[in-house]
């Protein structure tokens, strides 16, 4: 039986874990971490489309809900366990549809390395935060 109840979710833990993996992407591509590098191998300028700013913002926050339930399902109440979580949804989740863009848009494996590598960062420490902060 499924005992979840949407109210004993940590909304603060939430926020904080929204906030944590919107600015460690917003780090992550700075142009003297890996932005230059991203730049360079899609041949693009390091400058957001505004109009999919509120939209982005959104789908971090229903990634991080989900996120947040499947380690309530899973029982989970330490730091170590929601990151081992958020590690499993980068595996299973993020991985094969960045895998598809290896496969099917030709991306060079360097720039799949950076997106991932940004996403372990993102998804490991807000599992974390999530996992730690009941």
């Amino acid at each position: 039986m499924i005992n979840l109840h949407f109210f004993d979710i940590n909304l603060l833990a939430v926020l904080a874990a929204w906030i944590f993996h919107i600015a460690s992407g917003l780090i992550w591509f700075r142009p003297g971490l890996f932005g230059n590098q991203w730049s360079k191998l899609t041949g693009k300028e390091l400058k957001p489309a505004t109009k999919w700013i509120v939209p982005g913002f959104i789908g971090h926050l229903v990634m991080i809900f989900v996120l947040v339930i499947i380690i309530k399902l899973a029982n989970i109440n330490s730091g170590f366990g929601g990151l081992l979580v958020g590690l499993f949804c980068l595996i299973g989740f993020i991985v094969p549809l960045e895998t598809g863009e290896l496969i099917w848009e030709k991306i060079p494996f360097r720039l799949f390395l950076i997106r991932i590598g940004n996403q372990f960062v993102g998804m490991g420490i807000s599992g974390f935060i999530l996992g730690i902060w009941q």
